[in-house]
């Protein structure tokens, strides 16, 4: 580690590969969607080389607001009542029920609420269950300093360079993904809130290793590690970058549990795809 990145919050990204056929040269990133560090200064590097950037999904107010309002209709079938024990619910009303950094829909999250109880499990059991969930794993981050955003900084980068800007789905059909989280995951990895800072600390450790397959299987107790939300997926954020994987000169950014399926993909399709770090 330098200097700079001892006294100020800045990672060299390592969760990044190259992707070439022929002469045809483009990028593919693993994400971490939120998390304690910056990777800004490597994002602008690889965005310097390329034309063209690729996201997962669009990140504006208006296509937040979606998901939050699709989120917050919950009919109470299914719900968290009755799946989460007495412990687990002690420990998410422990999380301080303040954002100091809103980011994508924090604002809203800073707001929301039907009951007249301030503690942080009444202000969401009557979410969607994956709602809930992120509302309550948004205050863990924040109580937990992950305030940088890969994404939204990658894309901030892109448009003061004046990049071209592609998204691989729209708003609805990354809601769709979303539903189709098992509330049997959700609940089994609230109920092990206890265990949260390890495995928060082990997950920042091999993402800045840039270590993909410990990362990955490490993963796997994440509610979102799922078919709907990997499984299904992969293939269609892979043909939505193909066409700029064919031109070259692109980068995509997706989240890094989508790598290994994408990376099998690649190779089927004649790529080499090398970790590259620049130094």
């Amino acid at each position: 580690m330098n200097i700079r990145e001892f006294f100020f919050r800045e990672r060299t990204l390592r969760m990044i590969w190259e992707v070439l056929k022929g002469s045809r040269r483009s990028y593919l990133a693993g994400t971490a969607h939120f998390f304690p560090y910056s990777f800004k200064k490597s994002l602008t590097r690889y965005i310097e080389k390329v034309d063209t950037v690729l996201l997962e999904g669009p990140l504006d107010e208006n296509n937040m607001d979606k998901v939050v309002e699709h989120g917050s209709k919950g009919d109470g079938n299914p719900s968290l009542d009755n799946v989460l024990d007495t412990n687990t619910i002690n420990e998410i009303n422990k999380l301080e029920y303040v954002v100091t950094n809103p980011s994508y829909f924090g604002t809203y999250l800073s707001t929301f609420g039907q009951s007249n109880d301030n503690s942080l499990y009444q202000q969401v059991r009557w979410l969607k269950p994956w709602m809930a969930f992120f509302n309550i794993w948004f205050y863990y981050r924040e109580k937990k300093g992950w305030r940088y955003k890969m994404d939204l900084d990658a894309l901030k980068v892109a448009e003061k360079m004046d990049k071209e800007i592609r998204f691989l789905e729209n708003i609805e059909e990354q809601i769709e993904a979303l539903n189709g989280i098992p509330l049997e995951r959700i609940a089994g990895f609230l109920n092990k809130i206890g265990k949260w800072n390890g495995y928060a600390e082990r997950y920042v450790k091999y993402y800045l290793r840039g270590s993909t397959e410990e990362l990955i299987s490490y993963a796997k107790e994440f509610p979102t590690f799922c078919e709907s939300i990997i499984d299904k997926r992969d293939p269609i954020l892979y043909e939505g970058m193909k066409p700029f994987l064919e031109k070259g000169k692109t980068l995509a950014l997706v989240g890094i549990t989508h790598i290994r399926g994408i990376r099998e993909m690649l190779l089927k399709d004649g790529y080499t795809i090398t970790q590259n770090i620049l130094s």
